[in-house]
C-alpha cells in the first residue's frame, strides 16, 4: 500500500506542477505555438467547414495570420474544341485565368468572414499539375511560410479518392512538419 501511495503522490505532484507551469504563463502553449494557420480550401463543403474552424481558432488564439490556400489542379486538356487544342498557350492561359477567377471568388467569401473579425488574413492560389498530389503542395507551402497549424477537411471535391480520410488530408497528416487538424 505504501508503494502505491508513494507513486500516486509523485504523479499528483508531477501533474500539479505541469498545470501550474502552464497556468502561470497564461497558457503559454496556446499563445506561443499557434501563430500562423493554413487552411486548404478546394470548394468542397468539408473545406468550408475547415475554414470556419480555422477562423474560430485564429480568433480564439489571436493568431497573427490566417492563410487561406486553394490548390488549383491544372487540367487544361479538358478544354478546347479539338484534340490537343488545349496545348496552345492562349488556350492554357485562358483556362488558368478562368479557374483562378472562380477560385478567388470562393476564397474572397471566406476572407470576408475573417476580415469582419479583424483577423490578419491572406489568400493564395497554388497552381499544381494534376499529377501532383495537392497535399504535397500544401505541405511545401506550409514549410515555406512557417505555418504552425494546417486545417483541412476529411473529404474534398475529387470524389472516389476521398472515400475514407481523403487523399489530401491523409497526405497532409503524413508529411506535415507541424500540427494538423482534420475536420470531419
Amino acid at each position: 500500500m505504501c508503494v502505491i501511495s508513494f507513486y500516486l503522490k509523485c504523479y499528483y505532484l508531477f501533474v500539479s506542477k505541469l498545470v501550474n507551469d502552464t497556468a502561470t504563463d497564461d497558457n503559454k502553449i496556446t499563445q506561443n505555438h499557434i501563430k500562423k494557420i493554413l487552411v486548404g480550401v478546394d470548394g468542397s463543403e468539408k473545406s468550408f467547414e475547415a475554414a470556419e474552424h480555422a477562423i474560430d481558432l485564429a480568433e480564439k488564439y489571436k493568431s497573427k495570420l490566417l492563410l487561406i490556400v486553394n490548390v488549383l489542379e491544372i487540367e487544361p486538356w479538358l478544354h478546347g474544341e479539338y484534340p490537343y487544342s488545349w496545348g496552345k498557350p492562349e488556350v492554357i492561359e485562358k483556362v488558368y485565368e478562368n479557374q483562378k477567377q472562380k477560385t478567388q471568388k470562393i476564397l474572397d467569401k471566406i476572407k470576408e468572414k475573417a476580415d469582419k473579425l479583424n483577423l490578419n488574413s491572406k489568400t493564395d492560389i497554388i497552381m499544381t499539375p494534376r499529377t501532383t498530389n495537392p497535399s504535397i503542395a500544401l505541405v511545401d507551402y506550409s514549410e515555406k511560410n512557417d505555418i504552425d497549424l494546417i486545417v483541412v477537411g476529411t473529404r474534398g471535391s475529387t470524389g472516389f479518392k476521398k472515400l475514407l480520410l481523403g487523399s489530401v488530408a491523409s497526405g497532409v497528416v503524413t508529411y506535415a512538419h507541424c500540427a494538423v487538424l482534420v475536420i470531419k
